[in-house]
This record gives structure tokens, sequence and C-alpha cells, in this order.
């Protein structure tokens, strides 16, 4: 399959194009992208990066795993055989504080993930932030921490707002 979209973009490479429109090509493999930018000097990956979306699991689909995810190897004996392997990453349930909801939340992590957010400075950040946060309960709690931040928002506005409409009835009245 990746021979057949080399194939495409050689075809369109040798006449500088801005623009390339693969709206036939491309759906075979479940991708919709109708302006896809390309010029003589990009590689068929870089020209593909941004269609290109990584398979996660079920399982890492449901907590935070901060990119890791099941991975296949073998076990090598000494004899030289090969036997089939997973390499299953290190995952385990715990509570980590929301300062936006005031409370812990719980969720399945991963140690680097715990490590991520740290380094991003609290689960609220993390969960903003990340590249790794698409779906499932992460990505539920984020919107649920969008939204308490736009209501807090539009509180503190309407206070400022009457405090400004407040020090100007006093103006009014000396």
């Amino acid at each position: 399959m990746l021979s057949f979209l080399q194939s495409a973009v050689r075809r369109v490479r040798p006449t500088t194009v801005t623009t390339c429109q693969w709206p036939g090509m491309l759906s075979p493999l479940g991708i919709t992208s109708t302006n896809t930018t390309i010029s003589s000097n990009l590689s068929l990956s870089s020209c593909l990066d941004d269609l290109q979306v990584r398979h996660r699991s079920n399982r890492s689909r449901r907590g935070l795993y901060d990119g890791k995810d099941v991975r296949f190897g073998n076990y090598v004996s000494f004899s030289n055989r090969k036997t089939r392997r997973k390499f299953k990453p290190n995952v385990f349930r715990k509570r980590v504080f929301s300062e936006t909801l005031d409370k812990m939340v719980q969720f399945k992590l991963t140690t680097s993930a715990l490590k991520s957010i740290d380094k991003f400075g609290g689960l609220d950040n993390y969960l903003l932030e990340s590249k790794y946060v698409t779906e499932g309960k992460g990505w539920e709690y984020k919107h649920i921490i969008l939204n308490v931040r736009k209501q807090r928002a539009a509180k503190a506005a309407a206070a400022a707002e009457a405090a400004a409409a407040g020090q100007a009835m006093n103006k009014m009245e000396e």
C-alpha cells in the first residue's frame, strides 16, 4: 500500500505543485483529505505525517497512558529460539488531585504519565496541554475542567462589571 502512495507522489512531484488533490486515491485507506500541500522537495513521509493516525488499543484509550501502549517482541532463548511476547506498559490505578475541580480523580495511569503530570504542573495542565489526551476518561475530564474554568471566568467578569458599575454609582453620589 505504501509503494502505491509513493508512486502516486512521484507522479505528482516532477511539477512543482502547491496543492495536491487526492480524493480517490486515499479513500481506500480511510483517509479523507482533499487538500494536502506538497512541494517538489518534500518526501512521502513528510507529506503524509498529518494523515497518518497511530492505532491505540482500547485499554490505552480508557486511561492516561501518555502515548505508551502494548508492544510486541520475542523471548530469545539461549539456543536463539524466538517466541512471541508482549511488552505491557507499567499501569496502575491512582487517584490524582484536580485543582480546578478541587477533588481527587481516579485514573489508570502509566508511570510516564505520572511523570508528565508533574512536569506539566498538575493534572489540569496535563489534560489541557498534552497531545495524548484525545479520548476516553481523560478527554471527558478535560472538557469538564474547561467548562468549569469558563464558568468561573464568566462569574469573575460579571463580578468585575458589577464592581465597576458600583464605583460609577459611588462617584455619581459624591
